[in-house]
């Protein structure tokens, strides 16, 4: 297989997206809201929450609260408009600089024909998430292209006992406090596996064990914007007007399920879609079963349901539902090298050093 690098088109007909406006990058002092648009865990959960803020706090962020965000209506934290409204008030909010999501669950879909895009737009900042979080990333990237991060959320990260994991927490601050291109991603050797029931048994740190070093499925080397999504949230979106153009895109993604006849079906219907014409790399991140990642059958399964994809694909990233866990900043520019090395580089920078855009 040729190891030449895959790239968007040059051209005018380059569907790759201009890049996004990039808010200022974080300083000390600066405030992060918060918000539920899922789950009402951040209500159930007093204790992980307390601790959740004050390591934010304690990293030197001040934190502003949603209206709503503290809702228990029973799988979600509100009606679809209370958590629309969070969203809308923190982003027009002057003061706050970014927002983070308390944590994803499955109807953060009820609040995209809600959102007012015009007024995201028109106050850019990042929006911090994973899960079922990435509807809104996805959404706030297609209707808006505002720039958004898949990245840690507050309680599930910074909720853990001793603090958010060393390297999560770095990989967040590189990406919304350094105005530098992110650079070479390190992908961490260790995971952690082990649950501890939140605000009963979480009150120590959870054990750390040598994870599945990323591996190689597909050859090759490629150069694209990146995108990053939960599987199963990405498919929930599609035949909608929030499905993102991925044109030139590397697509970044995990899913929480453990079942390889479930990844081959979501895989299938991603070829299905035509998704594989369309972007230039594929990375998969940790499965939460680690026999996931060492089975044996998981590259035919992909090579089977990818057929016609001629891009890299590695599989073992640290991302989306998984500790420690990187960033990955919509539209920022990357590469990709699968082969005897794997090396992923971002070649931008998520947020800018000027003042912080109107």
């Amino acid at each position: 297989m040729s190891s030449s690098t895959r790239r968007a088109p040059a051209d005018e007909s380059d569907p790759s997206p201009p890049a996004p406006p990039r808010p200022a990058a974080l300083r000390p002092g600066d405030v992060i809201g918060l918000c539920s648009p899922s789950m009402p865990h951040a209500a159930r959960f007093p204790r992980r929450r307390a601790r959740a803020v004050g390591a934010l706090e304690a990293a030197g962020y001040r934190v502003r609260e949603g209206r709503n965000w503290l809702k228990d209506t029973g799988h979600t934290a509100g009606t679809p408009e209370e958590r629309a409204q969070d969203l809308h008030e923190l982003f027009a909010d002057g003061e706050v600089r970014a927002i983070m999501t308390s944590i994803g669950g499955y109807n953060a879909n009820q609040l995209l024909e809600l959102l007012d895009y015009e007024l995201i737009r028109r106050h850019p900042k990042l929006l911090i998430g994973y899960s079922d979080a990435t509807a809104l990333l996805l959404a706030i990237w297609t209707r808006a292209r505002v720039g958004v991060v898949m990245g840690p959320q507050l309680l599930p990260q910074w909720g853990e006992s001793g603090g958010c994991l060393s390297y999560t927490e770095a990989m967040l601050e590189r990406t919304v406090a350094d105005s530098r291109p992110l650079g070479d991603i390190p992908f961490p050797e260790e995971q952690v596996l082990e649950f501890l029931a939140w605000d009963r048994d979480d009150e120590r740190p959870r054990r750390q064990e040598r994870a599945a070093p990323v591996r190689v499925l597909r050859e090759g080397a490629a150069e694209g914007f990146l995108i990053g999504a939960n599987l199963d949230t990405l498919l929930r979106l599609a035949g909608t007007d929030f499905w993102p153009e991925l044109g030139g895109a590397m697509l970044l993604m995990e899913t929480a399920g453990g079942d390889i006849g479930e990844v081959e079906a979501q895989l299938t219907h991603l070829r299905h879609l035509g998704v594989f014409d369309q972007i230039v790399a594929l990375g998969l991140g940790r499965f939460t079963d680690p026999a996931m990642d060492r089975l044996p059958e998981l590259a035919a399964v992909v090579d089977r349901a990818a057929r016609g994809f001629r891009g890299p694909i590695l599989s073992g990233l640290p991302l989306g539902h998984t500790d420690p866990m990187m960033c990955v900043p919509f539209g920022a520019r990357a590469t990709l090298y699968a082969g005897e090395r794997q090396r992923l580089t971002v070649l931008d920078p998520a947020v800018r050093e000027e003042g912080f855009m109107p």
